[in-house]
């Protein structure tokens, strides 16, 4: 199967609020994709662990033994790569005892050679929309939310191959300070100017290796993080959507609202309302 053919099915979407350890290792029967909202936590995998926060993308194949040791928050896509068996519209719990897992069951496992090992995406922070989006249309579905969710999957799987293509190229210290510095200073007046001169750099350079690296500029990854802060305000607590604003580091209400629109594609209170039962 090549990458272009996939035809993906989603099965189930789930938001779960607190994953602590869940040892012992389980193993799914279909195609799972994991994006960390909150927490951080060790990740593991095969003979592997990794530790993954906010904003990690976490993909693998059915049969991959895995489990999570720490506190996070997550939502949960399972799928298969095909519409072979879109009939079995049923949730498929992974087994948490290996010794009873049972091959025969899985649906499909052959995943195009880009996506037939276990890949983590670090600071995906501008794939969380499409996470969300799967989860609303799963939880309210509409005659298009088969195929919406499809092509979203598909989406988010070409990004993850395309990070395992560069996983090689390992991210400079430098990028992962700034990242870091941009995280906890969200909420202040920070631009490229004001980074370069934390850094010691010419501005012009911070922003070509940062883009080298993340495939964003320095400016956008400020509006990304304000913006993922925003949106977990906006559906997890009743502030107003002035505090919402001040909160995530916007200078006024209206900039808020023209930021959140062009990148979300909904009004602050329009996505509210829309994932006001997410967390639930």
């Amino acid at each position: 199967m090549q990458l272009c053919d996939i035809n993906p099915f989603m099965r189930h979407a789930a938001l779960q609020p607190s994953v602590l350890s869940s040892v012992p290792f389980c193993r799914a029967y279909d195609f799972r994709l994991f994006y960390i909202i909150e927490g951080r936590a060790k990740f593991f995998y095969l003979d592997r662990v990794a530790n993954v926060s906010a904003g990690a993308i976490i993909y693998f194949r059915p049969d991959t033994p895995y489990y999570f040791d720490g506190n996070v928050k997550v939502i949960v896509l399972n799928f298969d790569m095909t519409r072979n068996k879109s009939d079995q519209k049923k949730a498929i719990n992974p087994l948490d005892s290996l010794n009873h897992f049972d091959p025969s069951l899985i649906f499909e496992n052959d995943p195009p050679s880009e996506l037939a090992q276990p890949i983590i995406a670090e600071g995906a922070f501008e794939q969380e929309s499409k996470f969300q989006k799967c989860l609303s249309l799963f939880s309210f579905p509409t005659p298009f939310s088969d195929a919406a969710t499809s092509a979203i999957i598909k989406d988010v799987l070409c990004y993850m191959a395309q990070c395992m293509n560069e996983k090689t190229r390992a991210v400079p210290e430098l990028v992962q300070r700034i990242t870091l510095y941009i995280r906890q200073n969200y909420d202040k007046n920070i631009d490229n100017s004001n980074i370069s001169a934390e850094f010691g750099y010419h501005s012009f350079y911070l922003n070509r290796i940062f883009k080298e690296s993340t495939g964003i500029t320095l400016h956008q990854a400020v509006i990304l993080e304000r913006l993922r802060i925003a949106k977990h305000l906006l559906r997890s607590t009743s502030l107003s959507i002035n505090a919402i604003a001040a909160e995530a580091g916007f200078s006024e209400r209206a900039q808020f609202c023209t930021v959140f629109r062009k990148h979300e594609g909904l009004t602050p209170t329009q996505y509210r309302n829309s994932n006001r039962q997410s967390d639930l």
